[in-house]
């Protein structure tokens, strides 16, 4: 009789455990033709998916390419990509796959998926001449990976608290089907915890945590950011930066001295890898460095990719 009890409070937790999962689903929107033409923007159709994509200043002016990090969408480059407009730069920034407007395809969320996005973007926008590439922190293994592959598409690379190994994933996350209801309990308010604790010096915080928060709305983001950590996006990158190292190309890293997502020891290793870059520490800034010092990154990249009349 004990182990009936057992067992029917066993069925009823997990019948309980069941129904908030479901009760918790964000996911209540479907990205599709009809509500992106509501939402805007600019889309492009790649093998794996719809992009969202947007271009900021003069057709004239020499390209500077944004890839963002693991899961705050192209809006983080907000204030940089108008400053490198207003100065003379054609800027392109996107959502990756699993973020933003961008579709939630059902792929494994790999560096190779990120790569093959990048280049299937830029080959279909017809960008023949080199450019000038800048990652954050996940995006700037996206754009090592990238360089590393396609040396001869890129002109100039800027790094900004890159990835580059030993990145440090919850390993709960990781398990099958135990990851999934972490996820979907716990996981989502994680994150935005994680993001207002990043942003919590910017005024405007609130309406970045509100554009954040919508991502999480559209089918396919739990399942994206899942596959995301199971596989090797966020690995050791360690070959990748050691080969564009070696190439001939000028490096910028950019790193917050308070950053505690990546640590002083990786950017050791990117600066051992890559003996040659300049190095531009930022005090009193951490991983939401590109919003919390806009200038700063801005006045940075701006004088290390140089006049832009003369950038090709």
């Amino acid at each position: 009789m004990k182990w009936k009890w057992v067992a029917a409070v066993l069925v009823a937790l997990i019948a309980v455990a069941v129904g908030a999962y479901f009760i918790c689903d964000p996911e209540k929107k479907v990205l599709n033709e009809g509500l992106r033409a509501r939402l805007g923007g600019n889309y492009i159709a790649l093998s794996d998916g719809v992009t969202h994509y947007q271009w900021d200043g003069s057709r004239e002016g020499p390209v500077v390419v944004l890839v963002h990090g693991a899961t705050v969408p192209m809006w983080v480059w907000d204030h940089l990509a108008a400053d490198l407009a207003e100065g003379g730069f054609r800027v392109l920034r996107y959502d990756k796959f699993g973020r933003g407007y961008s579709d939630r395809p059902d792929l494994p969320y790999n560096r190779n998926l990120y790569r093959r996005q990048l280049l299937e973007l830029v080959d279909g926008l017809e960008l023949k001449t080199p450019f000038d590439l800048v990652g954050l922190s996940l995006g700037g293994a996206t754009a090592v990976n990238f360089t590393a592959t396609y040396p001869h598409r890129v002109r100039k690379l800027v790094l900004i608290a890159p990835v580059i190994n030993d990145f440090k994933v919850p390993v709960l996350f990781q398990v099958p089907v135990l990851g999934e209801f972490a996820a979907r309990l716990i996981g989502i308010r994680f994150m935005v915890s994680r993001f207002r604790e990043q942003l919590q010096t910017v005024p405007d915080v609130k309406a970045y945590q509100k554009h954040y928060v919508e991502q999480t709305t559209y089918k396919g983001f739990q399942r994206s950011l899942l596959s995301m950590i199971r596989n090797d996006a966020l690995g050791n990158y360690d070959a990748a930066y050691q080969t564009v190292g070696n190439q001939a190309r000028d490096i910028l890293l950019i790193w917050g001295t308070e950053d505690a997502e990546i640590t002083s020891a990786m950017i050791g290793d990117v600066r051992t890898l890559m003996p040659n870059l300049q190095f531009r520490p930022v005090d009193e800034a951490g991983h939401g460095i590109v919003l919390e010092k806009p200038d700063r990154i801005h006045a940075l990249i701006e004088r290390f990719l140089g006049d832009p009349s003369h950038a090709n």
